[in-house]
């Protein structure tokens, strides 16, 4: 049985964005500072700005299209009956606007992109409402009246979640290598579009579904993490849990499959409820394809030949050992790394 840990274990050193990335850093104060010498309080209500996305949530990966970003929140200390929410967005919009040539607004930000394949997205809160609740402003001065709303999320307390997820440090570094996993085999097998599952939705599965998998030796407490079992867990779930729905398609109601997952904090929306029937459709046989590959790698004797059948589906930066350091009876089952940061 081949679990090609030291595989993974390169592999996601290869695949994550790590959170000193220079140029992100750089890109995302340079916008900040524009932010605050642009946005007076003196004319807006007075803001706090943190990061987000996954970046924040310590999950990134590097962008196979080299086009990295990153998402600034800015929460205004008002509730959404103080400003429309593109008017909101327009403050910001103008605090940015010839930053570069390329400033638009987009359904839930205002993007600021680089030349050389950097973007920012600046989200807008109103954070200071009766009930408690934030609502992010969402619409573009084109959108219809119905696009243009304050829509409730809550994404401290979703960066909280994920990157306080699990107790244990060495567990929750088998979570974030899960995510990332998940991530690449996404932006390989998919091209853009609602077609494709968005990085938090398959976060979230990972979250609902992880059932962390690792050997303890009990004389001395070393551990073995086992990610090869983890991920044929996860995927396993993942097509367990999809159910049938009768809908139409091309004018025809036929059964189609439908995975629901929601967000693990409020208002928790179905993160793939975007994805048209056929969509799910492709996704299904998509993870289908890919709990075969794990589970025929996860059989075989030889790592090499294990590791191949995983780079089919993980892409070229999954490594394949050298076969003379492997030999046909080998089991590559190395530990983690102790060294390990704990912001992985």
């Amino acid at each position: 049985m081949a679990l090609c840990q030291k595989q993974f274990t390169d592999f996601h050193e290869t695949i994550k964005l790590k959170l000193e990335n220079k140029v992100l850093s750089e890109k995302r104060d340079i916008i900040i500072k524009r932010i605050k010498e642009n946005l007076s309080e003196d004319e807006h209500k007075p803001f706090t700005i943190f990061n987000q996305g996954s970046y924040a949530m310590n999950t990134g990966i590097v962008p196979l299209d080299e086009n990295y970003d990153i998402d600034v929140g800015l929460y205004f200390d008002m509730s959404q009956d103080d400003a429309k929410p593109v008017e909101a967005k327009k403050w910001v919009y103008k605090a940015v606007e010839g930053h570069t040539d390329d400033v638009n607004y987009k359904n839930p930000c205002v993007t600021v992109s680089y030349k050389a394949g950097y973007h920012v997205d600046i989200t807008v809160y109103a954070a200071t409402n009766n009930n408690g609740k934030v609502y992010l402003a969402k619409g573009k001065p084109t959108s219809s009246a119905e696009k243009k709303v304050w829509d409730e999320s809550n994404p401290k307390d979703l960066i909280k979640e994920i990157k306080d997820y699990l107790s244990d440090e060495d567990d929750r570094k088998q979570f974030r290598r899960l995510v990332r996993y998940l991530k690449r085999w996404k932006d390989e097998n998919f091209s853009a579009g609602n077609g494709k599952p968005t990085g938090i939705a398959l976060t979230s599965c990972v979250h609902r579904w992880l059932s962390v998998k690792k050997d303890v030796d009990i004389f001395n407490g070393k551990r073995t993490y086992k990610d090869l079992e983890a991920l044929i867990h996860v995927v396993q779930q993942m097509i367990w849990n999809f159910s049938d729905e009768y809908v139409e398609v091309d004018g025809e109601y036929k059964w189609m499959p439908r995975l629901k997952i929601q967000l693990p904090v409020e208002p928790r929306p179905d993160l793939f409820e975007k994805m048209t029937p056929s969509q799910m459709k492709r996704f299904k046989e998509k993870l289908e394809s890919l709990l075969k590959g794990l589970e025929a790698a996860k059989e075989k004797v030889d790592p090499v030949d294990a590791a191949e059948l995983l780079q089919k589906h993980f892409g070229s930066d999954f490594p394949i050992p050298p076969r003379s350091d492997t030999g046909k009876k080998s089991v590559a089952t190395a530990v983690v790394p102790s060294s390990e940061s704990a912001s992985e």
